[in-house]
């Protein structure tokens, strides 16, 4: 009678193990799929930061004279019209070249650098666009170096017609890194 009893509790205990399993599987699934998700965004994120910095290094690898190199510049970004997303940054380096103004957009995350763009401010985008085929080479609406609170503003355009107006304000630059700008 022992050798019964025994038995069905055994194949109780069995039953309620498969039960809680799969209540817990259900409950795993959706885990899971927010963890892949948020990994993938991570890594096209990555990708991306990545790729630009790979122009930074080719920037400092080629001839090209550097005048001045600031780093960790606070910035305002503001877009109009159709949304991109790779202007949306807080903080940028900030390259001054003799006929360019290299501007590469990055938001901090933990202390590391998130790189969402590249823009070249020149007249002589022939040259660049060969030399940084993936970067952004707009032209240039307005610059002004003594705008409101001693910003630097600048305006321009990522697409012709009527898609996105984007304005920087590169804040806190010091009167000779502004007399440097020639663009």
């Amino acid at each position: 009678m022992q050798s019964k009893s025994t038995s069905v509790q055994s194949f109780c205990a069995d039953q309620f193990i498969l039960i809680i399993f799969e209540k817990n599987c259900v409950m795993l699934f959706p885990i899971l799929t927010f963890i892949l998700f948020f990994g993938f965004v991570v890594l096209v994120f990555w990708q991306k930061s990545d790729s630009i910095k790979k122009l930074n290094r080719q920037l400092l690898e080629s001839k090209v004279i550097i005048t001045k190199e600031l780093k960790d510049i606070r910035c305002f970004c503001f877009a109009t019209g159709k949304r991109n997303h790779d202007f949306r940054f807080n903080k940028a380096d900030v390259y001054i070249l003799e006929d360019a103004l290299f501007i590469f957009g990055y938001s901090e995350f933990q202390n590391l650098k998130w790189y969402k763009c590249l823009v070249i401010l020149t007249h002589r985008e022939d040259i660049y666009k060969e030399q940084f085929p993936t970067a952004q080479i707009p032209k240039l609406y307005k610059l002004n170096l003594h705008s409101f609170n001693q910003d630097v503003f600048i305006e321009f355009q990522t697409t012709p017609g009527i898609y996105s107006n984007i304005e920087i304000r590169l804040e806190n630059l010091s009167l000779e890194d502004k007399q440097l700008i020639k663009i």
